[in-house]
C-alpha cells in the first residue's frame, strides 16, 4: 500500500485523472543499490483492469538529457509550473513509462496534502500530453481499439481491460 492513510487513499484514487502530477518512487532504469527517490511523475492514463484501477505513469526529471522529442512533455512556463506544483522546469518522458496499480507502495503522500496528487498540467504542457498519447496510440498494436473508440478517449477517462497483459501491450510497458 501507499504511505497514505486509508481515507485519503480512497479519495485520491477515485479522483486521479490523466494530466495529474503525482509523487511516486519511479524505478531506476538500471539496477541500483540505492532506493528510488520520490519524484514528480505524470499520469498519462488511468485504466481499470478487472476490479482494480491502474495508472500509466511517465518519468519526470529536471535533468535535461537528450531524449526522443516525440514523447517528451516539457513544463517550463511559471504558471504551468505552479499549477503542477513543480519548483523547476521539468520534462516528463513518455518513452519511460510504467503501469502500476493505484495501491502500489511507490505512491507517496504529502503530509501537508494527504495525497500523492501534487497538481496537474495546464496550457501548452497539457496539450503536449495529448500529442504524446497520440504517438503512443499510433505505435500500439491493433488492440488499441479497446482503449480509444472512434479515435477518442472514453468520457470517463478510465478504460476497461480484461487482462493486465492486454493493458501492457496497449501501452508498450
Amino acid at each position: 500500500m501507499t504511505d497514505c492513510n486509508q481515507t485519503a487513499q480512497t479519495t485520491w484514487q477515485s479522483n486521479l485523472k490523466p494530466n495529474h502530477i503525482v509523487a511516486f518512487r519511479f524505478p531506476h532504469e538500471r539496477k541500483s543499490s540505492v532506493s528510488p527517490k520520490v519524484r514528480p511523475t505524470l499520469v498519462l492514463d488511468v485504466l481499470t483492469i478487472g476490479e482494480e484501477r491502474y495508472a500509466v505513469l511517465a518519468y519526470g526529471t529536471s535533468s535535461f538529457r537528450r531524449r526522443s522529442h516525440d514523447l517528451l512533455v516539457p513544463v517550463n512556463c511559471s504558471v504551468e509550473l505552479e499549477a503542477a506544483s513543480l519548483f523547476a522546469p521539468t520534462k516528463f518522458d513518455g518513452a519511460r513509462r510504467i503501469l502500476v496499480p493505484l495501491s502500489d507502495a511507490g505512491f507517496s503522500c504529502s503530509c501537508k496534502l494527504s495525497t500523492p496528487i501534487l497538481g496537474h498540467l495546464t496550457g501548452r504542457s497539457a496539450d503536449r500530453v495529448d500529442n504524446v498519447r497520440r504517438c503512443i496510440r499510433q505505435g500500439a498494436r491493433p488492440r488499441r481499439s479497446t482503449l480509444y473508440r472512434n479515435g477518442r478517449k472514453s468520457e470517463t477517462e478510465t478504460h476497461q481491460f480484461h487482462t493486465l497483459t492486454q493493458a501492457r501491450e496497449a501501452y508498450h510497458v
